[in-house]
């Protein structure tokens, strides 16, 4: 389950979506800083809203029907179960794209530093492209990041992974059946070991 990724400068996310992939983006009109981003922080996602392919912010996690917790990660299993969810909708037509230099998962594994256990922990990032396109999707002024099953570089580590898209995907998981998509074994992740905590 992602609980962190790294959001890059809003002119560096414009640039590559402008510049780099040639999108007809429309200019944002908020300012956004580089940083992690936790659940229930607020980060730029694109979406194509009112005949316009734009940056929205909205806040990761969808608000819980039982509690507070937002609820973050949407498997996209769960869109052809025959049982309904509240991600139907979302799934259905409230796609988006969540823009990331590289996003963070702990393993099973441990390490002990101090008195104190930590799980090790690793980065990933899209070994082919600056920047890494997680599919998401959206409703109202929330996201959520979807989640599928691991391929070879993740499954080591973690027994889910973000659905990671490749550039030339984009449209296709914006505004087409995303059947095909859900298999991630062919995407090559770039994976890096954190360095452990003293």
């Amino acid at each position: 389950m992602c609980h962190q990724f790294r959001l890059p400068a809003l002119y560096e996310i414009s640039q590559y979506l402008k510049h780099d992939l040639n999108l007809p983006l429309v200019k944002p009109t908020f300012n956004s800083e580089a940083g992690d981003i936790f659940p229930g922080k607020t980060a730029p996602v694109l979406l194509y809203q009112n005949n316009q392919l734009q940056l929205a912010q909205k806040t990761w996690g969808y608000p819980s029907p039982k509690d507070n917790k937002p609820l973050f990660n949407a498997r996209i299993e769960r869109f052809y179960e025959a049982k309904p969810s509240m991600w139907d909708k979302s799934f259905a037509r409230q796609r988006c794209i969540i823009i990331t230099s590289e996003f963070f998962e702990y393993s099973k594994k441990t390490y002990s530093a101090g008195n104190k256990k930590y799980h090790e922990s690793f980065s990933f990032s899209d070994r082919e492209h600056p920047l890494t396109l997680i599919a998401g999707i959206y409703d109202q002024n929330h996201f959520a990041m979807v989640t599928t099953e691991p391929n070879q570089e993740m499954a080591p580590i973690h027994n889910r992974m973000p659905l990671v898209i490749k550039p030339e995907e984009l449209r296709h998981w914006l505004f087409q059946n995303f059947t095909d998509l859900i298999n991630r074994q062919n995407f090559k992740l770039q994976v890096k070991q954190l360095p452990h905590k003293n």
